[in-house]
């Protein structure tokens, strides 16, 4: 599944202006940092893109760290400031695995595999929408109010 996401979903991602390398990207603007990572569940059979937004400068945690803008990550972003697109629309802010993007029983074929990717990549405007105006798709579960 990787190997099909990278060479279909992160060239739409660049072309967004993200950068970074698979699994996480980034966009700095001059207002806000875009962040972008894709996470599998941990049997390798299912995965989702979540999404976040940060303001620029450095971070302080909670236990008092002073984290670089540089360095901020996805992590760093507060839960209800991320979404994620997932197969399955995510009603009520769910995101349970089974309305994760499956790749079960797929097999050897790459086929499966680089149709899916191309699934997924058509759904980046959902992710663009919640990032710059807050608006759910279909396919986004969000932990906001």
């Amino acid at each position: 599944m990787s190997s099909a996401l990278k060479s279909v979903l992160v060239p739409e991602l660049k072309a967004a202006g993200f950068a970074g390398s698979f699994p996480n990207f980034r966009r700095d603007r001059a207002d806000v940092i875009h962040f972008v990572s894709v996470q599998y569940d941990k049997p390798g059979t299912a995965f989702f893109l979540e999404c976040g937004a940060h303001p620029p400068g450095e971070k302080t945690t909670s236990w008092g760290d002073v984290v670089a803008q540089a360095d901020l990550r996805l992590e760093y972003v507060p839960l209800t400031e991320r979404a994620r697109l997932q197969g399955r629309g995510g009603a009520g802010g769910s995101s349970q695995t089974e309305d994760w993007f499956s790749y079960e029983g797929f097999g050897d074929s790459p086929e499966p595999y680089r149709l899916l990717a191309a699934s997924v990549a058509s759904m980046l405007p959902q992710i663009e929408s919640w990032l710059t105006a807050r608006e759910r798709g279909p396919n986004l579960s969000t932990m906001a109010a």
